[in-house]
């Protein structure tokens, strides 16, 4: 994390590129709708593994966290707020 962001900060940038990534991965699927940060992509239909594995590389991608896996509980349900908070 830069030294200047707080971790609400960081939160908050996180959760702007998810969100950033996945509207790119929605348009490209045809699908649009407003996902709200807790809800459960995966239950919901709204990704899949691949598209989880994919949304969390565009993000390293354009950014410079990274994302670890050690810091999310998948079964607990995947969500944007979850996914953001397992970057570092």
């Amino acid at each position: 994390m830069p030294h200047d962001m707080t971790h609400a900060d960081t939160d908050a940038a996180i959760l702007s590129l998810l969100n950033e990534a996945l509207g790119r991965r929605l348009r490209k699927n045809a699908r649009a709708a407003r996902i709200e940060s807790d809800t459960d992509l995966i239950e919901r239909g709204v990704l899949d593994s691949q598209g989880l594995l994919d949304l969390i590389l565009d993000v390293e991608h354009h950014s410079a966290f990274v994302f670890d896996a050690e810091r999310i509980d998948f079964e607990g349900g995947v969500t944007l707020r979850r996914i953001a908070a397992a970057f570092v």
